[in-house]
């Protein structure tokens, strides 16, 4: 990890913004006919670092782009400056999917896993496989060894890996952001926060579970506290969304809780465009970490779009739908 100054980290981010797709590349992959010819847009663009995608493999070249733009962020940010946090999420992101591997007696896990975080992918294996976190963050193990008392006391539900180590990692990622004291990126996993809360609650209330399960995985560490959504629990879905009108987040609520079909579209494009704007007020700030923020957010959000439109032009959806699922340029 680099201990550079944000000075010299903007400076390389300034370059690295050339490899954003523009909107032309993004109207010819909506358009593609087919997979290989939107492949062909991508390999124009160099995307993947020049990786080659056999039979239309694509998440072969996405997972290159998504491996190269991690690489890039540990080489660039200076230590302790709460950049940290968006790696230690893909720690939690792969632990969490390795622990699911362990128990399903998946023995090559791999297709599951996030780039690298700040823990060596082969280390957690080891120790996730072993059932001996000692050596993993503090946070992260506590949580594995949770999960491994309920799953011994009876309690083999998918979704107590995923509560457990959803908690764990808003409390650590949160931790280290703080730690860095740069106020765009708490601002942005305080948002996280609350837009993944939110859903959960939603979520909750539409699949008819009792208040209790959703206090059990409500995260900490965002702007809205938890008497706000027990307080909205059993309201119809209109006083629901009055209730968390008055946050940072406003009318975008408000899509969350329609009865639309296209309604939950509208609201994740909303969400990921919110956050993006967090670093978007601040890019040309070089003597902060927000440019470099932002173009780990952005470039995470792009390939997330791509395998969007690429999954899309497999399965021949209407351009119309897959235009609306766009979102907003950071290039």
């Amino acid at each position: 990890m680099s201990n550079r100054s944000p000075v010299y980290s903007n400076a390389r981010v300034r370059v690295m913004e050339n490899t954003f797709l523009n909107q032309e590349k993004f109207n010819r992959l909506v358009y593609s006919e087919s997979v290989d010819e939107a492949l062909r847009v991508l390999a124009e663009s160099n995307y993947g670092g020049g990786v080659i995608a056999e039979n239309g493999d694509y998440e072969k070249i996405l997972r290159a782009e998504e491996d190269k733009v991690s690489a890039f962020m540990a080489e660039s940010m200076p230590q302790g400056c709460g950049m940290e946090s968006f790696l230690l999420r893909q720690d939690y992101h792969n632990a969490k999917a390795l622990t699911k591997a362990k128990y399903m007696r998946i023995e090559d896990a791999d297709f599951m896993l996030a780039p690298e975080g700040t823990v060596d992918v082969g280390l957690m294996k080891e120790c996730v496989y072993s059932d001996s976190y000692s050596r993993l963050p503090d946070i992260m193990a506590k949580a594995l060894s949770e999960i491994d008392l309920a799953r011994a006391n009876g309690d083999k539900s998918p979704r107590t890996i995923d509560v457990t180590l959803d908690k764990a990692c808003f409390a650590d990622v949160l931790r280290v952001a703080k730690a860095g004291k740069q106020k765009t990126i708490i601002r942005y996993w305080t948002a996280v926060a609350d837009f993944y809360n939110i859903t959960t609650f939603i979520r909750s209330r539409r699949e008819g579970e009792e208040p209790r399960a959703f206090r059990k995985a409500f995260v900490e560490g965002g702007e809205i506290p938890l008497s706000t959504f027990e307080s909205a629990y059993d309201a119809t879905n209109e006083a629901a969304a009055e209730k968390l009108r008055y946050t940072s987040y406003g009318k975008i609520v408000y899509d969350a809780f329609s009865d639309d079909p296209g309604a939950t579209v509208a609201f994740e494009r909303a969400q990921d465009n919110y956050l993006l704007d967090i670093f978007k007020r601040d890019r040309t700030d070089i003597f902060s970490l927000s440019p470099l923020a932002g173009f780990y957010v952005a470039k995470k959000q792009e390939i997330k779009v791509v395998r969007m439109i690429l999954i899309c032009v497999k399965n021949h959806v209407d351009t119309t739908q897959i235009k609306a699922r766009l979102r907003d340029y950071y290039a």
